[in-house]
């Protein structure tokens, strides 16, 4: 069920959500940090949904600045805990 519903949102995903999602959850985003959070929603969401991310979580942790990977890393481990249980 929350995949559909996943595929749904990620399909219709733009730069410009990811923006204002940070943003209300006061998360100091830059543009490239935006871009790089895009592609990678857009073409692995189902590694991060489903599968062992670690190899990506590590990619991004190269690639955001520390304190903005911290953030989403510990709300993205919240929100994975909360759809599988």
């Amino acid at each position: 069920m929350y995949e559909f519903l996943i595929k749904e949102y990620v399909d219709k995903l733009t730069e410009d959500d990811i923006k204002k999602y940070a943003k209300g959850y006061n998360v100091d985003i830059n543009d490239d940090e935006v871009k790089i959070l895009y592609l990678y929603a857009k073409n692995y969401w189902r590694e991060f949904y489903k599968g062992e991310p670690k190899e990506l979580l590590e990619e991004l942790k190269e690639k955001l600045r520390p304190a903005t990977y911290e953030t989403l890393y510990t709300y993205y481990k919240n929100l994975k805990s909360k759809i599988t249980g």
